[in-house]
């Protein structure tokens, strides 16, 4: 059950507070236990960053809002993330720095995150590259706070719905400023990409292209959104699928993932 509400509840048994940030604005999902009911509730809510000197401000209103709350998520949109099979990493972070500079040629240094999906067949390697700003904002405010990767959430849901199906699975959380991308084929771990635009022909010229480096027809591709999609994006992406559907009745079912 969910509710868009964006302030807590006055049944609240807080279980979690999920935050994202996109380089302008702060998402939080906060998830609680109705008393009644005992079934989970999420209540939404997102604030525009219109300078990054705000955003500590930003982050500090929601401590004092959701101070109750004791497990915090917090990723990043649209970040730049790599992915390698564990076999090439070998544990080593300075090897996954390596690589991670090999596909994104950043021009400074920047902080990382690795994930490793242990339990995923290949036990594929997520690194991504870190807002400083975004995480300092989070950690002097929620010193708990684990940071998750936003495509690794997504590539753990394509690879459930990839098991399912012999078709190529493309899970796409998009918004108005760009779009995650995960794509699993019989459960393993096959693309994870992102677009820094946000327009329905640039989310789809990132899914195509991705299809056309690894061989795969469209009618060979199911397309799973996060979420109610606009009637744009939907009509664009008829054009070339069949097989569409959004996981969720509301635009927030990305944010939720982190829950899982």
């Amino acid at each position: 059950m969910e509710t868009g509400a964006t302030d807590t509840d006055a049944r609240r048994n807080p279980d979690g507070l999920f935050l994202r940030w996109d380089g302008r604005e702060v998402q939080w999902a906060w998830m609680f236990r109705d008393t009644d009911s005992q079934e989970s509730e999420f209540s939404f809510g997102h604030r525009e960053v219109s300078k990054i000197s705000m955003l500590p401000e930003v982050v500090r209103a929601l401590k004092g809002r959701f101070s109750a709350v004791n497990e915090v998520v917090y990723a990043q949109r649209f970040a730049r993330t790599t992915i390698v099979p564990a076999i090439v990493l070998k544990d080593d972070n300075e090897a996954a720095e390596k690589w991670f500079k090999l596909h994104h040629a950043p021009t400074m240094d920047v902080g990382l995150r690795i994930v490793h999906l242990e339990s995923i067949e290949g036990e594929p390697v997520f690194v991504e590259g870190l807002d400083g700003d975004w995480e300092e904002s989070v950690k002097i405010c929620f010193s708990q706070a684990q940071g998750v990767i936003q495509s690794a959430v997504l590539m753990e849901t394509a690879i459930s719905i990839s098991r399912q199906t012999d078709l190529w699975v493309v899970v796409i959380d998009s918004g108005k400023r760009g779009a995650d991308f995960a794509a699993s084929s019989r459960g393993n771990a096959i693309w994870s990409g992102h677009s820094l635009k946000g327009d329905p022909e640039s989310i789809l010229y990132s899914v195509v292209n991705a299809m056309h480096r690894n061989g795969i027809e469209q009618d060979g591709v199911a397309i799973r959104f996060t979420g109610v999609i606009g009637h744009e994006l939907n009509d664009v992406f008829k054009r070339f699928f069949s097989d569409i559907e959004c996981l969720g009745q509301s635009t927030w079912e990305g944010l939720k993932l982190l829950s899982k």
